[in-house]
């Protein structure tokens, strides 16, 4: 249009901006998680680093202490630039003593519900702040805590239906996945990690118009530290994280993994994960794409970036890694209207690159430039 600036691009690549479908916002500093430490400062903090590293668009999925995020996304729509624009579930779904209420910070900050009747009433009290996701967790974590039963999610998922909101599962296991599939869920937000993935697995998913996000690197997260992950020397993640952090990692963190009685389960989780990200992309199933950045030892920004490579190694095309983070991540929020693809009408968020992620996907990090909104 007339007046309009115009920027000469000749020999970038230019990419819709990355959309995180599983992010946990302003929890956490360091290495450490409290609930204390939600605050508007840490909540922009969060979403300027996501933006940083050309993610435009993140989730806060179930972890948010209280309501602030509310009045974050509401600056956002008037126009403040702060970072990636935020989409919220507040808080998430469990059963008393269910996970993740054992996880530091988190107690007070997850619905525990008991009967279909306290879950609907807990949903209408949520949908009346306007959240655009209901999370819920459902998973024993290996059978050491108790797990959300299906008539509870089912009467959850239903009840965000009427609500008109997105629901959103933390599973692990291959039956939980196809039960909650038939129970309308719209977006798994964690691989499939106890078994491959079978063909009733791969209809059902299709058919009911699911979402499956991998979160590759949470897997990584689990027992990466355990060894020396060469990566903790590379300038594009050192460059957004302190040396008192890196330290850490190397000591406490690597300490702390070191003895997990779990970390030959996790290792095998991934290959499982990785093995089941391709079966379901080649099954017509749409692959969204989430990394549950934000809690300890998961680093926003730059593990958007590794996770875009585990999906290279699991089998995907460079083109279907971008279509992931873009048009699926858009259409599973339902934001395809306004974000997802390079179109005209849509809001400008986009990642200018100094090469071609077509190439080689590691060619994400020549960022030059990050539009947001058109700024």
């Amino acid at each position: 249009p007339a007046g309009a600036q115009t920027i000469d691009l000749k020999g970038k690549t230019v990419i819709p901006g990355i959309i995180n479908l599983h992010g946990h916002v302003g929890n956490v500093k360091g290495l450490v998680q409290d609930d204390k430490f939600f605050t508007l400062q840490n909540i922009e903090d969060n979403l300027a680093l996501y933006a940083r590293y050309g993610v435009t668009g993140t989730t806060s999925m179930g972890s948010d202490t209280d309501d602030q995020m509310l009045k974050v996304q509401q600056r956002q729509k008037d126009g403040e630039l702060i970072g990636a624009r935020v989409y919220t579930a507040l808080q998430g779904f469990t059963v008393p003593g269910g996970y993740p209420t054992q996880a530091p910070g988190m107690k007070a900050v997850v619905n525990e519900v008991s009967t279909a009747a306290q879950a609907r009433t807990k949903v209408d009290q949520l949908a009346a702040k306007r959240p655009q996701i209901v999370k819920m967790w459902v998973d024993s974590h290996h059978g050491k805590m108790k797990k959300i039963p299906p008539d509870l999610y089912s009467a959850i998922i239903d009840q965000a239906h009427k609500h008109k909101l997105l629901t959103a599962a933390h599973i692990y296991e291959l039956s939980d996945a196809k039960s909650l599939a038939k129970a309308g869920i719209d977006i798994i937000g964690h691989s499939v990690r106890d078994a491959v993935v079978d063909a009733e697995a791969i209809s059902l998913l299709k058919s009911n118009n699911v979402t499956y996000v991998p979160t590759l690197t949470r897997e990584v997260s689990t027992f990466v530290y355990a060894g020396n992950p060469e990566w903790l020397n590379d300038p594009f993640f050192t460059k957004s994280v302190s040396p008192e952090v890196i330290q850490g990692v190397k000591t406490t963190l690597k300490a702390t993994q070191q003895k997990d009685p779990e970390l030959e389960i996790n290792e095998k989780g991934l290959g499982v994960a990785k093995t089941n990200v391709k079966k379901l992309w080649d099954g017509g199933v749409r692959v969204g794409f989430g990394t549950d950045t934000g809690p300890p030892g998961r680093f926003p920004g730059f593990f958007e970036h590794m996770e875009m490579e585990l999906m290279i190694d699991s089998g995907l095309t460079p083109m279907q890694v971008i279509q992931s983070f873009s048009k699926n991540a858009a259409d599973a929020l339902r934001i395809s209207k306004d974000f997802g693809t390079l179109e005209k009408g849509k809001f400008a968020a986009l990642v200018v690159l100094a090469k071609n992620q077509i190439e080689h996907i590691r060619n994400s990090r020549t960022i030059t430039s990050v539009y947001i909104g058109g700024k």
